[in-house]
């Protein structure tokens, strides 16, 4: 589904998929790919 995207967005739409199941949720919204891009580990997000 995300093949056209590089490899570190695809790995944070996995870990935002990850955070939105944690919570409970059925759907993946900014707040979850937020969550991602911190948990990534890489980028402005994660040095916040």
């Amino acid at each position: 589904m995300f093949g056209s995207f590089t490899e570190r967005a695809q790995r944070v739409l996995y870990l935002s998929q990850e955070e939105a199941r944690k919570l409970g949720h059925n759907f993946v919204g900014t707040e979850h790919i937020l969550l991602g891009l911190a948990r990534e580990g890489q980028g402005v997000a994660a040095r916040a």
